[in-house]
């Protein structure tokens, strides 16, 4: 807690209150409004002299009125240290206060710290609480528990700095996003998601589009060399300048930074295409993607597609479920809580593992993570090339037919309710599927092969040797093929491929791959 004039206010930098430029309290705090508009003086550390000899000065300084602050929060005052701080930048900006850097970039303090300068941000910390202590300015301390930004590779705290960046306007494109979406241009699944959408447009700010990273699209951006990059003598093109319109003289220097990966990856649906197959494949039909990535990626791919083609790059976006670890953590590469695929394709078989992926994808936005659906769909994969074996085996060198509704009414009871379950399950199946309902399509899939054709149709005619047993066996065992084929793609195509076709085998004309076969 330290002093400032007639104020004490709370907190845990005292490092940098040589780089406030305000103090601020809330607009309705009865307790500050005479100050509010005023500039005030107060004493504060005198930062030239001798690190041994700590003294006071006297300084003045500027109380705004501002919504983001607290009252509840410590005293209600708060330093405003733009440099230092999103919170304080963000009221710096609706303000118009200046900005003062006293920490550099190597995380010590800089040459507006004084006598501080050099020293480390934890080493100054220490140093000037305890010169505030000295010329009677810190009144107490007290244990606080806060939020602090850290790195989630080595746990480094992260020092927000005032940096030179480029940034795209966007309050146009947004809108132009806001529009698609609204008018169903872009329709989003489920529905409720597009609230997240819409949360972020009507409230957008300029993106901040530079990166001071290695790798990615380098600016297209080019300086006066003899200006220099701190200068404003530059040109932005897609081809670097022949020669430079400022010096005349140069040749021009690009810029080291690079493109945000999300401005590059919003290019997805544009990037990899030629012209020619831009023609034919843009927009494409549906997007697949997580919750999490709303803003960052679906967005900006539909704005970029606005722009550049005038057509949204999608129709639809599907939000799919989230995986969780059993217990309902996030699962992390970092963390070791992921599972890898490749692990469990090799142990279960890829069909099995999508078969286990989509079995828990009921509806929810997550899904605890259970293997044991996994080793269900491998269970499963086995019980259907058995069934195949069977009818194939059944069949025989009998040439069969394929039914007609008309034609139900002339069958046996068990064969007509099998007939009409599997033409119900086949329109149910259809309906789940394009409404992107994956997980209740598997289930009723499931549930029909096993028990309906398997442990019902199958143990029925084990003993019947006629044409129309033959003929439904035959009809069932292809349609569950098909069925199942978007969810377990190799087992049904290599028993597809298995069966004979033509004079002596299933009502196949002209087979090719279960791929390409019509649904109905």
């Amino acid at each position: 807690y330290i002093q400032y004039g007639p104020f004490v206010l709370a907190t845990v930098r005292p490092e940098t209150k040589f780089g406030d430029t305000a103090l601020a309290v809330h607009p309705d705090d009865q307790r500050y409004k005479k100050y509010i508009g005023t500039e005030i003086e107060i004493e504060s550390l005198d930062i030239t002299g001798s690190l041994d000899a700590p003294a006071k000065t006297k300084s003045k300084i500027t109380v705004v009125a501002d919504e983001a602050v607290d009252p509840k929060f410590g005293t209600g005052v708060i330093k405003v240290t733009p440099a230092h701080d999103i919170t304080d930048y963000e009221i710096a900006q609706r303000h118009n206060l200046p900005m003062k850097q006293v920490i550099d970039d190597r995380g010590r303090m800089n040459e507006n710290a004084g006598k501080y300068a050099g020293m480390k941000i934890a080493e100054a910390r220490e140093k000037i609480t305890d010169d505030l202590k000295t010329v009677g300015l810190l009144l107490k301390e007290e244990p606080y528990r806060h939020n602090l930004t850290v790195c989630y590779r080595c746990g480094t705290s992260l020092e927000p700095l005032p940096s030179p960046q480029w940034f795209l306007k966007m309050e146009e494109l947004a809108k132009k996003t806001l529009k698609a979406v609204q008018s169903g241009e872009v329709k989003i699944v489920p529905k409720n998601f597009e609230k997240i959408l819409f949360a972020w447009l009507e409230n957008i700010k300029d993106w901040c589009i530079s990166r001071q990273i290695w790798w990615g699209h380098q600016l297209p951006i080019y300086f006066c060399k003899q200006s220099g990059m701190e200068s404003e003598n530059f040109i932005v093109s897609l081809e670097k300048p022949q020669t430079c319109p400022f010096c005349k003289n140069c040749e021009m220097e690009q810029s080291p930074d690079v493109l945000d990966t999300w401005f590059s990856s919003a290019l997805w649906p544009l990037a990899g295409l030629s012209d020619e197959d831009l023609e034919e494949f843009y927009p494409s039909e549906v997007l697949v993607t997580a919750r999490d990535i709303i803003n960052l990626w679906v967005a900006r791919m539909i704005f970029s597609g606005l722009e550049f083609k005038e057509r949204a790059p999608f129709p639809e976006t599907l939000i799919h479920a989230t995986i969780l670890t059993k217990e309902g953590k996030r699962m992390s590469k970092s963390l070791g809580t992921g599972i890898d695929p490749l692990v469990l394709i090799e142990k279960y078989g890829a069909d099995a593992t999508r078969f286990g992926i989509i079995w828990q994808t009921m509806g929810t936005q997550d899904i605890h993570w259970d293997e044991a659906a996994v080793m269900a769909g491998k269970k499963f994969a086995n019980k259907l090339w058995n069934i195949s074996r069977f009818v194939i085996g059944k069949i025989g060198g009998f040439q069969p037919e394929i039914f007609t509704v008309k034609q139900i009414d002339e069958l046996e009871k068990e064969d007509k309710e099998i007939f009409e379950k599997m033409e119900k399950i086949k329109k149910e199946i259809k309906e789940n599927i394009e409404s992107y309902d994956f997980g209740p399509a598997l289930h009723k899939i499931y549930d029909f092969v096993w028990h309906d054709f398997a442990d019902k149709y199958i143990e029925t005619t084990k003993k019947r040797e006629d044409d129309a047993a033959k003929q439904i066996l035959s009809q069932l065992l292809i349609s569950s093929l098909k069925f199942l084929h978007p969810f377990m793609p190799f087992i049904t195509e290599e028993i597809y491929q298995r069966l004979p076709a033509g004079r002596h085998g299933l009502p196949l004309k002209n087979k090719t791959f279960l791929f390409i076969e019509p649904w109905e």
